[in-house]
């Protein structure tokens, strides 16, 4: 799963916003730097399950305990991703 996610950020360059879809989540880290019990704080396009996309994908990434972006044992994150084109 963890490369799937490097494949959906990887088809972002140079995809024009208007055909973007992000979510923003929020995670506890636990020790061994698993991102569990994640909230979506927003997402765009709203209606377009980007959300819940995102949390599926959260439970393949891990963080290095150590990493700054760590506040509280939580860290806020955001994931791009390119929308399917509409036919």
């Amino acid at each position: 799963m963890f490369l799937s996610a490097l494949a959906a950020a990887s088809l972002m360059v140079g995809t024009p916003e208007a055909e973007q879809g992000r979510a923003i989540l929020d995670c506890k880290v636990t020790p061994k730097g698993q991102l569990v019990k994640c909230l979506v704080v927003s997402e765009q396009p709203k209606g377009a399950n980007v959300g819940a996309f995102a949390l599926k994908l959260a439970g393949a990434y891990h963080i290095a305990p150590s990493d700054r972006r760590i506040q509280q044992g939580r860290i806020r994150f955001t994931l791009r991703f390119k929308l399917p084109e509409k036919s």
